[in-house]
């Protein structure tokens, strides 16, 4: 890998981020200088044209960071004479099929997708087999495939049938997972750093089907690199953006909101309280010898990723310096964030903390910002309807648990569907008549 794959993939995941920066920021950046872009059509070729001449010509850095952009922000794309709505839908297409691809690519370089992906389940299988005592669990699927009730042959774990040579070819993945996952986001910093820069990049991006899977390869590159204090720097980045996205709600995010929870609890564990996860963020925080105050032993398991991964021997104090810097949350809260996590380990009982701190902050940033709208004379109703708007409050997870509902009482007589649009009709009809009456003098 170092040899073959590292002067191909150096370049590329160094462009990567800026790529995904150059294709989004018409969306999430308000103050991008391209805004709402389209396609190219036959007739404003001339404009990349101009362009082009600018940045050939020795326009220097500006000249050359615009053609980009535009190039990117429009996602290369030429449509001829295709109508506007076509033209915004090939632009939005190949914004989310890029970020979906990149993320895609990466899940199957780390056994979190396809063939590989199916070995580590394969083995989760045996083991599981083994641990229970039970060899009938080699030869069933999964519940949801049906299955032959006198299959004796071994199955893989989608249900597929295994040959004879099946061990041996699992062998040689498990190496090659194991030697992949370390190349990637350990050994050559020249592809970590970008690489997990890009993958964080995502995070922020609104589209959920991306989101959902970037915090799966998240929960990898933490559990493989949060022991090395070189890659501190960038996981309080990824810290940072969880909390943010957490604190801001926005609207596309809803539905994902206890996915970046469980990020924002794995780094909170491995880099301030000393506790160790399973896979994947799962499993309740286990809390390893601290040797003197701050510093803790590391696990056994620290260059065995899918066994739990490691910690940060020595605790950092960033993650708690952000959360304190919070509105309404302090030093006090976060003190006492820290001892719920370290009484109470389960998944549960530490992300219900987590999120009951991050509602504090939440409403006072939402209060933050009515104010501002309040003082500014504005009120914009595209705001909550908008994709990166405020998420309602009956929508935030935050204030799940604070929400009273509502059941209306059944009426006494009997209303149909068919009766309440009439009733509808009727009324629009009446306010129709009544705007005619009191303007029929102005078209007299």
């Amino acid at each position: 890998y170092p040899t073959h794959l590292a002067p191909i993939l150096t370049p590329l995941f160094s462009h990567i981020p800026q790529r995904l920066s150059y294709t989004w920021a018409p969306l999430v950046v308000p103050s991008s200088s391209i805004q709402n872009p389209k396609a190219l059509v036959t007739g404003n070729c001339h404009t990349a044209i101009t362009l082009l001449q600018a940045k050939l010509q020795g326009g220097g850095p500006d000249a050359d960071d615009a053609w980009w952009k535009s190039y990117y922000a429009r996602g290369g794309s030429f449509v001829g004479d295709l109508d506007d709505v076509t033209n915004e839908s090939v632009v939005e297409k190949a914004r989310v099929d890029l970020t979906r691809a990149f993320g895609d690519v990466i899940q199957t370089a780390l056994a979190l997708k396809g063939e590989w992906a199916l070995v580590l389940a394969n083995q989760a299988k045996e083991e599981q087999a083994l641990r229970k005592n039970d060899p009938s669990k080699l030869t069933t699927g999964p519940r949801t495939r049906f299955m032959e009730k006198d299959n004796k042959e071994p199955v893989n774990a989608d249900g597929t049938p295994r040959s004879k040579h099946s061990k041996d070819i699992e062998a040689r993945q498990w190496l090659r997972i194991y030697a992949m996952n370390k190349f990637l986001l350990y050994e050559d910093k020249n592809i970590a750093f970008p690489l997990i820069s890009g993958v964080i990049q995502c995070l922020n991006y609104p589209d959920q089907y991306t989101c959902r899977r970037i915090t799966r390869i998240c929960h990898r590159v933490i559990e493989t690199t949060v022991s090395e204090p070189a890659y501190t720097p960038l996981l309080m980045q990824l810290f940072t953006s969880c909390v943010k996205s957490l604190v801001m709600e926005p609207k596309w995010m809803v539905g994902v909101e206890w996915d970046i929870i469980a990020l924002v609890r794995d780094l909170y564990c491995r880099m301030v309280l000393g506790q160790v996860l399973l896979s994947g963020g799962q499993g309740p925080g286990v809390p390893l010898e601290e040797k003197s105050p701050g510093v803790f032993e590391q696990t056994k398991m620290v260059g065995d990723f899918l066994k739990g991964g490691g910690i940060l021997c020595v605790k950092s104090d960033l993650p708690q310096r952000l959360l304190a810097e919070l509105p309404g949350v302090g030093c006090e809260t976060v003190l006492r964030l820290e001892r719920i996590m370290k009484e109470k380990r389960a998944v549960k009982d530490q992300k219900d903390a987590l999120r009951d701190m991050l509602r504090v902050a939440a409403e006072q940033v939402k209060l933050s910002e009515e104010a501002a709208k309040k003082f500014n004379n504005t009120n914009n109703s595209n705001d909550n309807n908008a994709l990166l708007g405020r998420a309602f409050e009956e929508e935030s997870l935050l204030n799940q648990n604070t929400r009273i509902l509502d059941v209306p009482s059944l009426p006494e007589k009997l209303v149909t569907n068919s009766q309440m649009m009439k009733q509808a009709e009727r009324n629009k009809n009446a306010a129709t008549a009544a705007d005619t009456l009191a303007l029929g003098h102005v078209f007299s």
